[in-house]
């Protein structure tokens, strides 16, 4: 009987070496850590090696494990767009040149923020949004190449 098992790596981080906006490396972003994995992988193979002894049993365990891993990465990938958009919503704003916080509605320097823009927006560095992006972009990839 083959191996039905996932293989390791379609599971596990695959995106390229680098730190996130929060300076965490891209490694520690694993949609499932190792231990987790591997707990999911063997619970998944004894059921597959089940099957002749217990059809229904392994079909049920089967079912088990796919829920628990959908939930796991659902929490994961909820948690990680928690993080990415707090890297880019939530900069603090950058002082005035008086040294104190420029009012709601006027940008770095002194202009006026676009209408309806909120002025957090217009303090947000190019920087740290080209960042977000590159995160974003890295956790949709691998979250499509599974």
């Amino acid at each position: 009987m083959a191996d039905t098992a996932p293989s390791k790596t379609a599971l596990s981080n695959t995106a390229p070496s680098g730190t996130s906006p929060s300076g965490t490396a891209a490694s520690d972003s694993a949609l499932f850590p190792p231990e987790e994995r591997d707990k999911l992988t063997l619970r998944l193979q004894n059921a597959v090696n089940g099957f002749v002894d217990g059809p229904r049993g392994a079909v049920e365990e089967v079912d088990h494990v796919l829920e628990e891993a959908i939930a796991r990465l659902s929490d994961t990938l909820a948690e990680r767009r928690r993080v990415l958009r707090s890297s880019w919503q939530t900069t603090p704003a950058r002082p005035a040149a008086d040294g104190g916080i420029p009012a709601a509605g006027v940008a770095p320097g002194g202009a006026l923020a676009a209408e309806g823009a909120p002025a957090e927006a217009s303090t947000t560095d190019t920087e740290q949004l080209r960042l977000a992006l590159r995160d974003y972009r890295e956790t949709a990839e691998r979250l499509l190449r599974l």
